[in-house]
């Protein structure tokens, strides 16, 4: 009899097991779509022309990749770079609207990262991306810009960070909906993207999924938590929302707690994930920012505005 009670026991904490991860991964699945969309829905719906006058070029990385990029707005002078989140490009709907606002105070340069839109190259999520944002930095103070400052989202933003760190000499660095490890995160949203990248037939399904390509040979790189000592005195700026479905605001906070002394943080209620909460109260919001940084002497003063 207990043989046969602890087998049932056994049998019965293997289908509760079963039932919490046919949950989990339903719920992750769910969320995943709902902020990338389907295929169809990204291709069909979530991009955007530009209705401001634009320079079109393509420019070489350091390890040769072709990067499509746009630079549009005031002559060069201010320079803003603005880099998209993981399955999106330059003509995302909100980073076109940010760029457009941008213009009008500023020269404003998107591009598409390595293996999205128009770009050459594998994604390697932010491991490489940061030569990416290097040959657009280059390219703007061959323009003749004089202040340089970076606007990222999601990866787009991990990417900025470990840019900040690793290279240097921005005078702005806003970072919107990142994490400081996305190993450690535990929403499902995020739980789940980190499983699918960390494997090839992972990998080959996102690259399917949601038209861009991702690099068969996978390197994770430093997290952006392990870096943050390294951004001082670059003014650094981090915005989370409250709703986002990929990284909690505890985990936006954590990784501001890393800064240096330099750096703010900001978050919004009603949000959404990176640039999905764009609107006119973030614009006016970074464009305080950015005139704040680019008229200082390098250094944001530390602060929490909630």
């Amino acid at each position: 009899m207990s043989g046969n009670h602890n087998r049932s026991n056994e049998s019965l904490r293997c289908r509760r097991h079963m039932f919490v991860s046919t949950v989990w991964i339903r719920e992750a699945m769910e969320e995943f779509v709902d902020t990338y969309g389907r295929k169809r829905h990204i291709r069909d719906t979530l991009i955007a022309r530009y209705k401001v006058r634009t320079k079109r070029r393509r420019i070489r990385t350091l390890d040769g990749i072709e990067l499509d990029t746009l630079r549009m707005g005031e002559e060069p002078e201010r320079a803003v770079i603005i880099c998209h989140g993981f399955a999106g490009n330059k003509n995302s709907v909100n980073i076109v609207a940010l760029a457009e606002d941008m213009s009008r105070f500023y020269t404003v340069y998107t591009f598409d990262f390595r293996g999205h839109g128009l770009s050459g190259g594998d994604s390697t999520f932010y491991y490489l991306e940061v030569l990416d944002l290097l040959a657009v930095v280059r390219r703007a103070i061959e323009d003749g810009n004089d202040k340089i400052g970076v606007i990222g989202f999601s990866m787009g933003g991990m990417v900025a960070l470990r840019y900040a760190a690793i290279v240097g000499g921005l005078d702005s660095v806003i970072a919107v909906g990142v994490t400081g490890d996305i190993k450690k995160c535990r929403k499902p949203a995020s739980m789940l993207l980190y499983l699918l990248l960390g494997n090839p037939l992972g990998r080959a399904l996102v690259s399917w999924i949601y038209d861009i390509k991702v690099s068969r040979k996978w390197k994770e790189a430093a997290p952006p938590g392990d870096l943050m000592g390294l951004i001082y005195p670059q003014p650094l700026t981090i915005i989370q929302g409250k709703d986002d479905r990929f990284f909690s605001l505890e985990e936006a906070k954590e990784l501001y707690s890393r800064a240096a002394g330099n750096a703010r943080f900001k978050s919004y209620a009603d949000f959404g994930h990176a640039d999905e909460g764009y609107d006119h109260v973030l614009f006016k919001y970074l464009n305080s920012v950015l005139d704040e940084d680019f008229a200082g002497d390098g250094e944001a003063v530390k602060g929490e505005v909630m």
